[in-house]
């Protein structure tokens, strides 16, 4: 598995704010269809976006990096961009990036 972090433009926040809200409630219910259409219509609206793929041991090492600093963070599908610079220098504190996981084979069908 791997992540996509992926800086979201202001103007599409709400889009992609509204397609993580899908993805939580498929992940929630257990709706693994409705995860995997998520998933798929994230992956889609990352295709534009300034993007940087990183391995599931990073992403690890990462959030555990930023919690030993805020023990409270929470990895939400949307973190402040400042989080994610050095992985994605141009994501500042006025931009959100989006993270999602994804297998190498869904980013090949994008």
């Amino acid at each position: 598995m791997k992540i996509r972090l992926a800086v979201v433009p202001p103007d599409d926040l709400a889009d992609v704010m509204r397609l993580t809200d899908d993805l939580r409630i498929a992940v929630n219910a257990g709706d693994m269809d409705g995860v995997d259409t998520a998933t798929q219509k994230l992956m889609a609206s990352t295709t534009k976006m300034r993007s940087a793929d990183i391995g599931e041991d990073e992403w690890r090492r990462f959030l555990a990096d930023i919690r030993a600093h805020n023990p409270a963070f929470q990895s939400d599908y949307l973190i402040p961009g400042d989080l994610c610079s050095r992985y994605l220098p141009d994501a500042t504190t006025d931009t959100m990036v989006l993270h999602i996981p994804f297998t190498e084979r869904e980013s090949n069908d994008v």
